[in-house]
């Protein structure tokens, strides 16, 4: 047993470094592809992955902010991708999430209310999509595209029309001051305390996926379906499970992002428009795991920065700073990206051989 237990610790050990070294690898290899771009372009290579790197540090408050909402919304992907679903749905749960948020805390005052309120709606956005998958057989990402476009508008509609603030038009209501997550203070740093607050929730999807019955039924359903149903799991009630947690989070990334960071919705929703989005590049650099996503989400949100602070210094047009980010989290990607894509097809090769 003590041997077994030791070969166990040691291929984890092994595992950790090859990841190490994967990541390692492939920050370097995007850094290199985007400092040829950059001299291509006829930019100063250095000063641009400079900037690129190190802008988001100069205001570490919004760095870690900015994190928190991409960080939810790759919980959003991350845990329905383990049941085997494609879940794109996070722009719309975080569209449904922030609206709820904001009416609740504007109608009843209560902060408590108010975050859950948003959570819940996520996860009955989720629970829609994934009814729909099972029992009608609608493709998960057919239905969220379908649903996160209905809810941008529907969104920008009730704000523009019934819930605007009669001083700023283009905004809406505001959250009351007693619904409101502020700061915390560490000396003379400031932080939203929406960020602690978005480590507590991944500490509780890292519980809830590794230590607990759902979990493991999410995990083995999505990792072999009919090795999990021969068990006597039940894949579909799985991607139930899962889909709703996803949603869970994708609601509570727009909930944390009215009540601790903007305080009302504006009319273009351009403080939560394409997190959704986001949440699935940093889903696939943290490889679907909660604590791998936390480091994925502040590194996204440093490139995004570090972006605008390009287009500022160097006059570098938008697409350029843009393209240089995609590099560097497409390279980050593309190992885990490999590795699903090879678990796959030997899984179908397994049960094909097994068929015949």
């Amino acid at each position: 047993m003590n041997k077994l237990s030791s070969l166990l610790r040691s291929w984890r050990l092994n595992e950790y470094v090859v990841i190490a070294i994967e990541v390692c690898g492939s920050i370097a290899l995007g850094i290199g592809i985007a400092t040829l771009l950059l001299h291509t372009l006829g930019f100063d290579p250095g000063k641009g992955i400079t900037l690129l790197l190190g802008g988001g540090f100069t205001d570490p408050d919004y760095l870690l902010s900015r994190a928190t909402f991409i960080m939810m919304t790759g919980l959003a992907f991350s845990i329905p991708l383990m049941a085997g679903l494609f879940n794109i749905g996070g722009e719309g749960q975080m569209y449904l999430g922030g609206l709820v948020s904001l009416l609740t805390a504007v109608y009843t005052g209560n902060l408590f209310l108010a975050l859950i309120a948003g959570g819940i709606a996520g996860l009955a956005l989720g629970l829609l999509i994934a009814v729909l998958r099972v029992y009608r057989g609608v493709n998960e990402v057919i239905s969220s595209i379908m649903l996160n476009w209905m809810l941008y508008y529907l969104t920008i509609y009730l704000i523009t029309n019934t819930f605007y603030d009669p001083l700023a038009p283009h905004e809406s209501i505001k959250v009351p001051q007693s619904a409101k997550l502020g700061l915390i203070s560490i000396g003379d740093f400031k932080l939203h305390i929406i960020f602690p607050i978005s480590l507590i929730f991944i500490l509780l999807a890292y519980f809830v996926l590794y230590h607990t019955k759902i979990g493991f039924e999410i995990r083995a359903s999505g990792l072999a379906p009919k090795a999990a149903k021969y068990a006597g799991l039940n894949p579909e009630k799985a991607m139930i499970y899962a889909m709703c947690l996803g949603g869970f989070f994708g609601g509570i990334a727009g909930s944390l992002n009215v009540l601790g960071f903007t305080y009302y919705i504006d009319t273009l929703l351009t403080t939560m428009y394409g997190m959704g989005f986001d949440g699935i590049g940093v889903a696939l650099m943290g490889r679907r795991h909660p604590i791998g996503i936390v480091f994925s989400s502040i590194f996204f949100s440093m490139l995004i920065i570090g972006g605008q602070s390009m287009q500022m210094i160097l006059n570098a047009p938008k697409e350029v700073a843009d393209a240089l980010s995609g590099i560097i989290i497409m390279a980050l990607a593309l190992p885990y990206a490999y590795r699903m894509a090879l678990s796959y097809l030997r899984a179908r090769r397994v049960i094909a051989h097994g068929g015949g």
